[in-house]
């Protein structure tokens, strides 16, 4: 009977014993996985050394841009498993806006993720070396910089000659104006296609202005009394009017007597001893012929004094303008 029991036994210790070294061996296999998901912790026990099976085996769901980072070695029995969960970015470039799942990183890294490369001069807001976060957009402007020549005209200026070559009030050309000009360069920056500054690096001139020579006739033919005189030069001048009546000097700067017909001038404009012949520039008077004999301190210029015989002819003469021809 002892003889049986024995034999029993024997199998029983047999399955236990195979029992126990399996769950060892399953014990020893066994991970140890804790899993970070936007706050939230989670720890699970698994026998794969996959982290994404981990992450199943927690019961979390990975979107298709969702991404997963390991630490630790699960193969040795524990790791940390991080879970990125990916969110839209709006990136405007090149003149269209799209949107882009990404879990995060530089915005350099994500607008290579989009395919957009920048250029050395572009803009791109925030920074590209800033690390993006949910709820920013990236904003890219393209900036071309290149200098530019602006020519403008520069007026040429006229001169007037005069010349007793011709008769007065006629003119000629004798060298024809023409226009000058001037280049100026400007650094001219572009934004996404748009002139946004324009500073000027300078001009130079490209061709000088030719000055337009005209010549004007102050020679000609005037009429009086029925007879004919030849003039180089006509002036238009402020006529005045004076008397040596009540004074005890009677002579001119000349030498002369002072007389009718004998006018005080500006010797710088006509010189003394200068034939003339004197009428209202309106051709409401006339005072005839005279000569130039006489100067005065008030006379400068072009204006002329002339001589009457008495004080009350003055003041009945008052300022007017006269048209004086110089005789030949």
């Amino acid at each position: 009977m002892e003889t049986k029991k024995k034999s029993r036994l024997i199998p029983m210790c047999s399955m236990f014993l195979a029992s126990s070294l399996l769950m060892g061996g399953m014990m020893m296999g066994t991970k140890r996985v804790v899993i970070y998901d936007e706050g939230e912790r989670h720890v699970v026990y698994t026998l794969s050394g996959d982290p994404q099976r981990a992450v199943a085996a927690a019961g979390i769901e990975l979107g298709a841009d969702d991404e997963i980072t390991c630490s630790g070695d699960l193969s040795q029995g524990f790791g940390v498993v991080q879970v990125e969960r990916a969110f839209p970015v709006l990136i405007t470039a090149d003149g269209r806006t799209h949107m882009l799942q990404t879990t995060g990183g530089t915005v350099q890294s994500i607008l290579a993720d989009a395919g957009i490369t920048l250029g050395e001069q572009d803009l791109v807001y925030p920074a590209s070396e800033e690390e993006l976060t949910q709820g920013s957009d990236i904003t890219v402007r393209r900036v071309e910089v290149r200098n530019e020549e602006v020519r403008e005209s520069i007026p040429y200026t006229t001169q007037t000659v005069e010349t007793d070559d011709l008769p007065y009030g006629k003119s000629r050309v004798v060298q024809q104006g023409q226009a000058g000009e001037k280049v100026t360069t400007f650094r001219v920056e572009y934004r996404d296609g748009a002139e946004y500054s324009r500073t000027s690096l300078g001009t130079e001139i490209a061709r000088q202005p030719v000055t337009e020579v005209i010549e004007t006739g102050t020679g000609g033919m005037v009429q009086y009394n029925g007879q004919n005189y030849t003039y180089s030069k006509v002036y238009q001048m402020k006529a005045t009017a004076y008397t040596t009546e009540g004074k005890t000097w009677k002579k001119t700067a000349s030498g002369t007597i002072a007389r009718v017909g004998a006018v005080a001038v500006d010797k710088n404009v006509i010189p003394l001893g200068s034939r003339l012949l004197i009428q209202g520039s309106d051709g409401s008077w006339m005072y005839g012929l005279a000569v130039a004999e006489d100067t005065g301190g008030a006379v400068k210029g072009n204006k002329i004094d002339l001589y009457f015989n008495t004080y009350r002819e003055c003041i009945n003469f008052g300022v007017r303008t006269a048209t004086v021809y110089v005789l030949d």
